[in-house]
């Protein structure tokens, strides 16, 4: 799907319903300001958390997003765009009777004279895409852990994000915020296909990697981390900024 936008905003990994989503306020007032901004919104995958959520703290965040939506939807000025990722596989049917219209496995943007190429990277990640099945017992026996302390989503994101370090170092690569052999490997493939921006997440690791030759690989983050982040794009100039 390619849409023109010259002002758009990019949030990702919200999980819904998992008990490490602690950020309901933020993400109420983040709406407030997309309203009062005029800018349409792209969630690039994994807004609900299915395998890893509370029954109870699902239907509190699920109550607050249809609020969200419905005040969203009611401007009528701006679109959403929603980008699947892993976990939407277990809430499509939740996805199709939400009222967003653009659910897309990914999403082409024409911005000024940028173009940006934005999916989840679900599909990159070796392990999901070899291992699916190990991959969900993996995600289930993690949401059993949540029950007893949220603590454990960031713990396990810290603990991967230190063997991808440990990996890239022992292998000589660059010191980048990004796994270098998943993400920037299909970046670079979207670059020779001339795409100026390309948007990915899954990691939950926020930042903004920019090439030798202009191109730039981003990242909103996860809304389950201490800090929350979100990428704004305003006339194909693009911005990672941090939501209080």
């Amino acid at each position: 799907m390619t849409v023109q936008e010259d002002h758009l905003c990019v949030i990702s990994d919200l999980h819904l319903g998992n008990p490490a989503f602690n950020k309901r306020d933020y993400l109420s007032s983040f709406f407030q300001y997309l309203s009062k901004q005029g800018a349409s919104l792209c969630i690039n995958g994994d807004c609900f958390d299915l395998l890893q959520s509370s029954t109870a703290k699902l239907a509190m965040d699920l109550q607050l997003i249809r609020k969200n939506l419905k005040e969203f939807f009611s401007q009528g000025r701006k679109k959403l765009y929603y980008v699947k990722g892993n976990h939407d596989i277990h809430s499509e049917a939740y996805l199709a009777k939400s009222g967003i219209r653009s659910v897309v496995p990914f999403l082409d943007v024409v911005s000024g004279n940028r173009r940006i190429h934005i999916e989840h990277g679900h599909l990159h990640d070796l392990r999901f895409r070899d291992y699916p099945r190990l991959s969900a017992h993996l995600a289930r026996v993690l949401g059993k852990l949540l029950k007893v302390s949220p603590k454990f989503f960031q713990v396990y994101f810290k603990i991967e994000w230190f063997l991808s370090d440990l990996n890239k170092k022992i292998r000589g690569l660059e010191n980048s915020i990004f796994d270098a052999q998943r993400n920037l490997a299909a970046a670079l493939g979207f670059f020779t296909r001339g795409f100026d921006i390309v948007i990915l997440a899954h990691t939950h690791r926020h930042g903004l990697h920019i090439m030798k030759d202009g191109k730039i690989l981003a990242n909103a983050g996860a809304w389950t981390s201490d800090k929350i982040h979100y990428l704004e794009i305003k006339s194909g100039a693009i911005k990672l900024k941090e939501w209080r």
